[in-house]
């Protein structure tokens, strides 16, 4: 997959801009607060709908202005181009079309333009709550697995509806178990495939990951990603009955809380070094290592599942790293596909490169040198 241009109308910083991009290495060059980032972020939004820096896309309209529109061309790999319109406004929310036909289901969309990404905010990934890690396994899983997203959305709707009866349980005093009989099992069902999914894949990512980790280390350190469901079971074939039985222990607890306590939705997965908590133990580097060697896991994992490369967003990557890691990291992203890169400045690493295009970017105006 390639993103061959990008055009933006009044997002974030940017009042208008075009841009052609080479196939292989793109850096966007400049000091803080220029709109580098936003870039990254208006590239995010074509490919999964959504931003990676705020729940809100009203946030990333112009000053003074009603709306924004980003629109982009990818060829995938197969030779098919695709279109992209993204268009927010205040007035009518998110509109999406591809090659002028308006999406109407967007969770049929995902996956059709794959992404990895890696960035700042991507820091809670490995420092934050648990829904920051099931919100990267949600994403990764939705571009790889129709089933998955599909899956996902239909869990989601029957937790909505479940936490709905709960809280006016609790609200009024009143209670009717019969009522979530038939929630409950719709629950497990769709439940327990998400989470035979994450088992299986969680597997496959802590193998890549720790190979693509050994790489930028030279002291040995071995990084494990390991899944934590909120139930547990030793087989497969074990995750349904033990994910009823749970819920039949604690539904007393459900009750009074007003909200659904057992399932996927309360998940989690550790990231460990040498056995070590990298949450509790991990210096700021080897956060960023860790990261960095995501991203390039979740392209190789994508491209084994769909036959595509993804395109890669790297924000920030010479903060935190020495420079004998950096050019290791570098000398692993010439085998892949099409990265975007944001730095402060350009680095001599890369120098010379006639694959490398860069663009200087200064208060929302891009230019190419």
């Amino acid at each position: 997959m390639k993103l061959t241009s990008l055009e933006l109308i009044t997002f974030r910083n940017y009042d208008q801009a075009r841009i052609i991009f080479a196939a292989h290495k793109n850096y966007f060059i400049g000091k803080n607060a220029q709109g580098k980032s936003n870039l990254l972020e208006a590239i995010y939004l074509l490919c999964l709908s959504k931003s990676f820096r705020t729940t809100h896309e009203k946030e990333a309209i112009g000053f003074s202005k009603q709306d924004f529109i980003i629109k982009g061309k990818f060829n995938a790999d197969n030779g098919n181009i695709q279109k992209v319109v993204f268009h927010y406004s205040k007035e009518k929310g998110k509109q999406i079309s591809v090659n002028r036909k308006r999406l109407t289901k967007i969770s049929e969309f995902i996956g059709n333009l794959p992404i990895v990404l890696s960035s700042p905010e991507e820091y809670n990934l490995t420092t934050g709550p648990p829904q920051e890690r099931r919100k990267f396994i949600n994403i990764l899983l939705s571009q790889i697995s129709k089933k998955y997203i599909f899956s996902l959305v239909e869990y989601n709707r029957i937790l909505k509806q479940k936490n709905a009866i709960l809280l006016k349980w609790k609200l009024n005093g009143t209670q009717k178990p019969s009522i979530l009989e038939p929630w409950n099992d719709r629950l497990i069902e769709i439940g327990s495939k998400i989470i035979q999914f994450r088992d299986q894949f969680s597997k496959l990512l802590s193998t890549n990951i720790g190979e693509i980790y050994s790489e930028f280390v030279v002291n040995n350190e071995k990084l494990k990603f390991q899944y934590k469901p909120n139930l547990e079971f030793k087989h497969v074939d074990d995750i349904a009955d033990n994910f009823r039985n749970k819920l039949t222990a604690i539904s007393y607890k459900e009750i009074q809380r007003g909200t659904s306590l057992v399932g996927p939705h309360r998940d989690d997965f550790v990231f460990k070094i040498n056995d070590h908590d990298l949450k509790k133990f991990g210096s700021r580097g080897q956060h960023k290592t860790v990261l960095i060697s995501l991203a390039i896991a979740e392209y190789n994992l994508i491209k084994q599942q769909t036959n595509e490369n993804p395109i890669i967003l790297i924000d920030d990557l010479y903060s935190e790293i020495d420079e004998d890691r950096e050019k290791r990291i570098l000398d692993l992203l010439d085998g892949l596909g099409q990265v975007f890169i944001t730095s402060t400045e350009v680095h001599d690493n890369n120098k010379g490169d006639s694959n490398n295009k860069y663009y200087f970017i200064n208060e929302g105006t891009i230019n190419q040198r």
